[in-house]
């Protein structure tokens, strides 16, 4: 009876030299690999347009209002916040609970974001929701409840105008960069794999309901970094073999070989960072989990992006430059040989 893993190291070898085999495409099917990403964005677009759907805000760019509890060791630590959690559950508010370091007098504290419910009074449900709280000052003797504080929804929409701004300010800063290191055509190629990213990650997030909150804000960043890396290590071999590209290889060629060679590279990285993603998305908290989704999501699509989409824009994009190129020289060879 043959070995199950010797079975399937072969196969994978097999698989494996088929990959590295020069006769294999992988630009060549560029068009297809758009497919799910664009199925991906649409079906984002749909629920964004659903009223009471869309983006899942957090209270980062919805408004509302924080309450402080300050505490004196641990223990009451534990016991009023969870107090605390029963009393926001009982009002059905959307909320989020944030440990603080040093505290006044040297004690814990915590605070509890929440949003307001819709037609009431903020001010009204600020103090009867703080006098509730206030109650558990009779309960534990170190515990001290500050007044509810307002988050204006007019100040969450310029956090959310500005994040936009951020994001586009990189982008374009990318772009420039990628002009200078490389050519045109692999900048532009590298924004539009990126836009792929921030995109496939943003509909992936609405789809899975994910809060958006500064936490996806950080992650978009890490994200948008990440995937210009492994592009750049890509680009960079690409750059390297049309230096010395005597045998006068085709842009698709060049691309294709580059992939192969840096694909063991780029997958690996990748893999050993989505493990501890994976692990922070399935044991952490809440908080550590709406950070830790859309990186793993956006690890996948830059990811995908970088081997597939972006090469294969760079691809087409070579292929028109040179074919422009050649159509402008026409018109200088018909007129050398009527000289002639």
């Amino acid at each position: 009876m043959s070995n199950p893993f010797k079975r399937m190291k072969s196969k994978n070898d097999m698989m494996w030299a088929r990959f590295h085999d020069p006769k294999t495409k992988i630009t060549k099917y560029g068009k297809w690999y758009s497919i799910a990403p664009l199925v991906i964005i649409v079906i984002g677009l749909i629920m964004l347009a659903i009223p009471g759907v869309g983006f899942n805000l957090g209270l980062d760019f919805t408004g509302g209002s924080v309450i402080r509890v300050s505490v004196t060791d641990q223990t009451e630590l534990k016991k009023s916040k969870t107090e605390v959690e029963r009393i926001i559950k009982s009002h059905n508010l959307k909320a989020q609970f944030m440990n603080e370091e040093g505290a006044k007098g040297g004690g814990l504290a915590f605070t509890v974001k929440y949003q307001h419910p819709r037609g009431v009074d903020m001010n009204e449900f600020d103090a009867a929701l703080t006098a509730e709280i206030k109650d558990l000052e009779a309960l534990f003797a170190g515990i001290t409840v500050e007044a509810a504080e307002s988050i204006s929804a007019s100040a969450s929409s310029e956090r959310i105008l500005s994040t936009f701004i951020a994001i586009i300010v990189s982008l374009i800063a990318i772009l420039i960069y990628m002009l200078f290191r490389f050519r045109f055509t692999s900048g532009v190629a590298a924004l539009i794999g990126l836009l792929h990213d921030f995109l496939v990650l943003a509909a992936l997030c609405i789809i899975f309901r994910v809060q958006i909150n500064y936490s996806f804000v950080a992650a978009a960043i890490t994200v948008i970094v990440y995937s210009l890396n492994n592009t750049l290590v890509l680009f960079d071999r690409i750059r390297g073999k049309e230096k010395m590209n005597e045998q006068k290889l085709k842009p698709e060629q060049i691309v294709d070989a580059s992939i192969k060679e840096t694909f063991g590279r780029t997958l690996s990285t990748t893999i050993t960072t989505i493990v501890p993603v994976v692990a922070l998305c399935c044991i952490g908290v809440p908080l550590i989990r709406e950070f830790a989704l859309p990186i793993l999501f956006g690890l996948i699509a830059g990811t995908f992006s970088t081997i597939f989409v972006t090469t294969s824009l760079y691809v087409r994009f070579e292929n028109s430059r040179k074919l422009s190129k050649k159509e402008k020289m026409k018109p200088q060879e018909n007129l050398v040989s009527v000289d002639s």
